[in-house]
């Protein structure tokens, strides 16, 4: 998959409206937000942050968000039985709304989320339990940062807001990543005169293949050059690059190649190349996506990304087509492919797969078709694979809602959906990932 970094956020959120007074709520469910939901004594939508389902709550509307009210919890006056939360910014931290709810809670919502954005596309599937990454397992991050008066702070925006929530490290993330989250407050501190904002997007390919970009509208000087180096060598960084918003990032400093290791296949990455956000999640979506393909020995594997897919099952002897709309990706898996010599059964192409999708006539050549898509979607492949004849089709998505959307194409163009798998690679968030296998009768 080929989704680019998502950056946390300059959203300004909702705008407030005039005061409205305080009122009793009754949560009736978790949003696809992982806030509660209830309604207003006029009937209006209110989503309660930190609320579960049954609890009785006062609530203020905040401002319209949606088709409702953003709303701030002010007591809890009937409260359901709640998980002990992990992180300390918990209630803060835009992120991981759902620490407060219990296991078996959790995994029904989760369940239930993609169950629902499914039903909304008249699809009713077979489910597969929920597969789950586990926590201390995030690789890569985006952490924004505010440089004040007062002093740093870095950490992750609030939701619905750009006000940032400072931490000193982050239960969800890798030892790599979370030993270097006070560091780099400091660094920034250092090179970055207040007032002055920034994003840092860290990953982890492995314990020895770090990378570190600074996101700034700040131009560099030498003096600043130094530091980064200093810092690169200091924490033994494979790389670090600075960025300015729309611009190609700069190597700052470059002390090796990021290795990614893919199945036997060391993959060199490109400077903010993708990879999916733990290695036990990708070994989940791995397992799930040949299992789909079964015996299958041509093929395609589009939004490729860096070979997330393709290498394993090159690996296994089979030819691959990759295919992604992100050239430096795609010379990543050429190069990898070059020193496994692979090159015999792995093409790649560089093509926009939304603007251009595989036509019919190219899908005939292929007996499985993988695509696994950014936020978006694949609605246009999914036409073309809808009109296809190609005997099976692994699709893995991040969003149920698209996901439904282009399942119910396949169906429609006759497939039919013989598994769906739900995988939990975001530990105690909203997101939840899947991958359906289809496969056309006869």
């Amino acid at each position: 998959m080929s989704r680019p970094r998502r950056d946390r956020g300059r959203s300004r959120g909702p705008r407030p409206l005039p005061p409205k007074p305080v009122e009793e709520v009754i949560i009736s469910h978790i949003g696809q937000q992982g806030d509660g939901e209830g309604r207003l004594a006029d009937g209006s939508r209110v989503f309660v942050p930190l609320t579960l389902a049954g609890d009785k709550a006062r609530v203020r509307p905040l401002a319209k968000r949606g088709e409702g009210y953003a709303g701030e919890l002010v007591e809890l006056l009937d409260g359901k039985v709640r998980k002990a939360p992990i992180c300390p910014v918990f209630g803060q931290c835009g992120g991981c709304q759902l620490q407060h709810l219990p296991d078996l809670d959790y995994a029904a919502w989760k369940i239930t989320s993609v169950t629902t954005a499914l039903k909304r596309h008249g699809l009713d599937v077979p489910f597969s339990p929920l597969r789950q990454a586990p926590l201390q397992s995030r690789r890569r991050a985006t952490l924004a940062a505010v440089i004040t008066q007062a002093g740093p702070v870095l950490g992750f925006n609030e939701a619905h807001s750009d006000r940032v929530v400072g931490i000193d490290g982050c239960p969800l993330l890798v030892d790599a990543l979370a030993r270097l989250v006070v560091p780099l407050k400091a660094l920034l501190s250092a090179i970055l005169p207040a007032p002055a904002r920034a994003d840092v997007a860290m990953t982890a390919a492995g314990d020895d293949a770090v990378e570190v970009v600074i996101i700034s509208e700040r131009a560099l000087d030498l003096k600043m050059r130094e530091a980064l180096a200093i810092f690169a060598d200091t924490w033994d960084l494979a790389r670090l690059a600075w960025e300015k918003p729309g611009e190609t990032p700069e190597p700052v400093a470059a002390r090796r190649e990021v290795i990614l290791t893919l199945g036997e296949v060391r993959v060199p990455m490109p400077l903010k190349g993708f990879l999916q956000p733990s290695r036990e999640g990708e070994a989940i979506l791995r397992e799930l996506v040949f299992a789909g393909v079964g015996g299958a020995k041509k093929i395609a594997d589009l939004y490729c990304g860096i070979g997330t897919f393709t290498f394993p099952l090159a690996a296994d002897r089979r030819h691959v087509f990759a295919v992604d709309g992100i050239p430096a990706q795609l010379a990543a898996v050429d190069l990898a492919a070059g020193r496994h010599a692979l090159g015999g059964r792995v093409r790649t192409q560089a093509r926009d797969l939304k603007e251009v999708p595989l036509n019919v006539t190219e899908l005939a050549e292929f007996d499985a078709v993988i695509f696994d898509p950014p936020r978006a979607g694949a609605k246009t492949q999914a036409e073309e694979l809808a009109r296809s004849r190609a005997p099976t089709v692994v699709a893995v998505s991040c969003n149920p809602a698209t996901m439904g959307r282009d399942l119910r194409v396949l169906v429609d163009g006759g497939y039919e959906i013989v598994s769906f798998t739900p995988v939990d690679q975001f530990p105690m968030s909203h997101h939840v990932e899947a991958v359906a296998v289809l496969r056309r009768p006869g």
